[in-house]
């Protein structure tokens, strides 16, 4: 069930309780396109700057997860909200390009309308059984995962990414999914992935793309990823079609649309049905996926990506640039880190952001390279993540 929260309680950080201190709670902002009621701002302007979500005020963020217009917060004490349009991302597809056609007739339908298309359109409490230690927000889905090792989902459903093996318009209730106990999971644009405490992986959704590993077909329930038995995989990552898998040894796995290669690892053009195991110059420890690409840590601290690139914004068709896949590798230029430590990878549609330790938020994307997040110069960032033209940001 869904509880929408005109104020949410206030959070003592532990070790507080009973006590004055200076310890300060970090914030959640937000800021970007409001006409689709996603910014949790409770109404459909826009906003240019980063804005403090009011009801999160006094409660302490451990983390977020940013859909294509709804967004999932998790507190300290286990509880997991959203807000935004869960369910339909047809409608926000429609949407946005309505508003760049007129945008002061969205203004009108918004305002008119806007409460009986906005799943949740004021942050809302999802009522689990368990404490909720992680939240995975995709297109139009959410997974929720609970202390007990349950993985629980809702969203839209036309092609079974919600896993209660069925196809449905939405999923309204967070249902629980027949799996064994869950440490991981990703959320996709129609698919979705999970991985075991015993390092297994499931994969359910669309799968026409090859994206979830076992071929061409599309399954309502969850569905063992054979090829991925042997290995013990720690991190799953799944994107508009594609995903991606991370084991014990630092070793990565793709799969999915566009990302097939000969045994030379010569580009095929062809979409990659069971995942393919990347040649990486050293062991990666962490994998974040954006929508069409990948960025990838190894040990020694180098940068890499992976993915499609995105269209290049020119307006002039000799100057226009086409996506391209990269099924290996590239190394990012990191020379801007000067020493600093990256504390947080974020994901997005076509770009990647980045946290240092030292607070300051970067973006990357295939067109622009690195470059600093200039509207949140004057905060001390912890978390950052993009939707479709939202922009969230923990910080304090």
């Amino acid at each position: 069930m869904l509880r929408v929260l005109p104020a949410l309680r206030r959070v003592v950080p532990s070790g507080a309780r009973g006590l004055s201190s200076t310890r300060v709670t970090p914030r959640v902002y937000s800021y970007g396109d409001g006409y689709l009621g996603t910014l949790g701002q409770d109404n459909f302007d826009a906003v240019v700057a980063p804005t403090p979500i009011a009801p999160f005020d006094n409660v302490e963020i451990a983390s977020l997860s940013c859909g294509w217009a709804h967004t999932g917060l998790l507190d300290v004490d286990g509880n997991a909200y959203v807000f935004g349009r869960s369910h339909h991302f047809r409608n926000v597809i429609r949407s946005i390009n309505m508003q760049r056609m007129v945008p002061y007739f969205m203004k009108f339908v918004n305002t008119v309308g806007g409460e009986r298309t906005v799943e949740a359109f004021r942050p809302t409490l999802v009522d689990l059984p368990a404490k909720t230690t992680a939240i995975s927000c995709g297109a139009a889905l959410s997974l929720y995962l609970t202390e007990t090792g349950d993985l629980y989902s809702n969203g839209g459903n036309s092609y079974g990414q919600c896993g209660i093996g069925n196809e449905n318009t939405s999923v309204w209730e967070p249902t629980k999914l027949k799996l064994p106990p869950v440490a991981t999971m990703a959320a996709g644009f129609q698919h979705a992935l999970a991985v075991t405490t015993n390092g297994q992986v499931y994969g359910w959704g669309k799968g026409e793309r090859g994206q979830l590993g076992f071929g061409t077909v599309n399954v309502s329930a969850p569905q063992h990823i054979v090829a991925l038995r042997e290995k013990n995989v720690v991190e799953v990552g799944a994107g508009f079609n594609h995903s991606v898998a991370l084991t014990d040894a630092g070793e990565v796995f793709v799969w999915g649309k566009l990302l097939g290669a000969d045994k030379y690892g010569r580009k095929t053009g062809e979409d990659q049905i069971t995942p393919r195991l990347v040649q990486t110059a050293a062991p990666v420890t962490h994998i974040k996926t954006s929508f069409f690409h990948t960025f990838m840590v190894t040990e020694d601290g180098q940068l890499w990506c992976m993915g499609r690139s995105q269209a290049s914004q020119h307006a002039e068709v000799a100057q226009r640039k086409y996506p391209e896949t990269h099924i290996a590798p590239h190394a990012i230029d990191n020379s801007f880190l000067r020493g600093r430590r990256i504390v947080h990878l974020g994901g997005g549609v076509h770009s990647t952001s980045l946290v240092t330790d030292d607070g300051k938020a970067f973006e990357w994307d295939w067109e622009q390279g690195f470059r600093a997040i200039n509207a949140t110069k004057d905060l001390h960032v912890l978390a950052f993540e993009r939707g479709y033209g939202t922009n969230f940001v923990l910080a304090k």
